[in-house]
C-alpha cells in the first residue's frame, strides 16, 4: 500500500503534475479574479525556481554530499561483497530490440564493474521492476557480463520496487551467502537515501558513490534562465529529498 501511496503523493506534489494540480484548484476553487491572478503568479515563480541552474546547484549540494572513493581508499577496501542499486529499465530498446537498463542503472553498472575489477568481489544487483518479461536486475546481470567483461560471481535479487526493498532483499542474499561489509554503489545524489535504508538494516556499509550532477556555479546570466535540463534535474533532487525524509518516517516505527 506505501508504494502506491508514495505514487499518488509524488502525483499531487511533484512537477509537472504539481503544476497541473494547483492549476486545477485555482480554476476550481477560487471565483475572484484578484486571487486567481495572485495564485497564478504563485505558480510561475515555483515553475521558474524549479527551472533555474542555480536551484539545481543549491539542491544537489544538499544531497551530493559523500565523497567519491579515493584510489588508496579502494586499495585498502576490506569489504566482501559490492551491492549495485537499480536506476531504472526501460521497456523496449529499439536498437536491440528487447527491454535495456535505464540510464542510471548503467551508469552505475559501469562504476560496480570497475571497482569488480579493482577488488576482484562478488557483486549483488538489486531491482525487481519488470518489463518484457525481464527485471532489472537480471538485465543488469546480462550487462556486467556482455559488456563490462565482469567474470565474477553476480547474484540477482529480483524481487525489490524501491531502495527500501532494495536493502531488505539483499539482505537476505547477504546472510545466505555469509556477507557482512558491503560496498554500495548507487548515484551520489541517491546515496544518503540508500545509505538509510541499508545502515537500518544493520549492516556495515561503505559508500561508494558515482555518477555526480553537483558542480560549481559562476553565476552568470545564464543561470538564471529557466531551461527543461534543469526542470528534469531538479524533479529528481526533490524526489530524492522527499525521498529521505519518507523513509526517515517509516523508519521511526519499524
Amino acid at each position: 500500500m506505501s508504494f502506491y501511496l508514495s505514487r499518488i503523493f509524488e502525483l499531487l506534489f511533484m512537477p509537472p503534475g504539481l503544476f497541473i494540480f494547483l492549476l486545477l484548484l485555482t480554476i476550481v476553487l477560487v471565483k475572484k479574479t484578484a486571487v486567481i491572478k495572485r495564485l497564478l503568479l504563485l505558480q510561475m515563480i515555483i515553475i521558474y525556481v524549479l527551472s533555474i541552474s542555480i536551484t539545481t546547484h543549491h539542491l544537489y549540494a544538499s544531497l551530493e554530499t559523500i565523497s567519491p572513493l579515493t584510489a588508496q581508499q579502494i586499495k585498502t577496501l576490506d569489504n566482501d561483497v559490492i551491492i549495485i542499486l537499480a536506476g531504472g529499465i526501460k521497456a523496449q530498446a529499439k536498437e536491440y530490440n528487447r527491454p535495456d537498463v535505464g540510464y542510471f542503472s548503467l551508469l552505475r553498472l559501469r562504476y560496480g564493474a570497475w571497482l569488480q575489477k579493482q577488488t576482484g568481489l562478488p557483486i549483488i544487483v538489486t531491482g525487481g521492476i519488470e518489463r518484457g518479461g525481464m527485471t532489472e536486475a537480471e538485465l543488469m546481470k546480462q550487462v556486467l557480463q556482455q559488456e563490462f567483461a565482469v567474470n565474477g560471481k553476480i547474484f540477482v535479487e529480483r524481487q525489490s520496487r524501491n531502495t527500501l526493498e532494495n536493502a531488505q532483499f539483499s539482505q537476505q542474499i547477504m546472510a545466505e551467502q555469509q556477507f557482512s561489509r558491503p560496498l554500495l554503489v548507487t548515484s551520489a545524489f541517491h546515496m544518503p537515501r540508500a545509505l538509510l535504508a541499508f545502515t537500518h538494516m544493520g549492516k556495515n556499509i561503505t559508500a561508494a558513490p558515482t555518477g555526480f550532477l553537483h558542480s560549481e556555479i559562476d553565476y552568470i546570466p545564464g543561470d538564471f534562465i529557466p531551461n527543461s535540463k534543469s526542470l528534469r534535474e531538479n524533479y529528481l533532487a526533490l524526489h530524492e529529498l522527499m525521498g529521505f525524509w519518507w523513509y526517515k518516517l517509516r523508519m521511526q516505527g519499524m
